[in-house]
């Protein structure tokens, strides 16, 4: 392990993409950046540039089997721009964007690695009825002065149930007046 650890350094900086230091400064920088990058409004794009600057060329991301038709997936971060642009229809009358947030945050850290269990919720850009709640895992390494995530897996509350008070449980809807 200490071997694949030593060997990011070469890694991460000959193929990665160059990140805003302020992303990538902190471990609740970098899960921030995530989620936001995620998002858009109606007609607008994902920020692709700025989530692949997030992760190590070799992260892995691994969605719930229900997400997949219960196919278990292996994806890159490149797969995964793949999947999700494959999956949306950007422009015209049906289109509402889309957000994701975290709303809790386990951190749990040694050194320079960490893990973190972040509950979210998804919805449309700007609207309040939540279409669905998870966790993600979100695995995390320090070198060269900045935060990578080299890997993500996650599950959601309809298939997984739900959301314990541990990982800050399910919160009420907003009332939108």
């Amino acid at each position: 392990m200490a071997v694949a650890i030593a060997s990011l350094g070469s890694a991460t900086s000959s193929t990665a993409q160059e990140a805003d230091p302020a992303d990538v400064s902190s471990i609740e920088a970098i899960i921030a950046a995530t989620y936001e990058s995620i998002e858009r409004e109606p007609g607008g794009q994902f920020d692709w540039d700025r989530f692949r600057s997030l992760f190590i060329p070799q992260a892995v991301l691994i969605p719930n089997t229900e997400q997949r038709q219960g196919h278990f997936d292996v994806q890159t971060p490149e797969d995964f721009v793949t999947w999700i642009e494959g999956a949306t229809q950007i422009g015209g009358a049906n289109d509402r964007g889309f957000a994701e947030e975290g709303y809790h945050n386990e951190i749990d850290q040694y050194g320079d690695v960490a893990n973190v269990m972040s509950s979210y919720q998804k919805h449309f850009w700007g609207e309040t009825r939540i279409l669905g709640r998870g966790v993600n895992s979100f695995q995390l390494v320090r070198n060269g002065g900045r935060w990578w995530i080299t890997g993500i897996a996650w599950d959601e509350n309809y298939a997984a149930g739900p959301i314990p008070e541990k990982f800050g449980g399910e919160p009420e809807p907003q009332d939108p007046n």
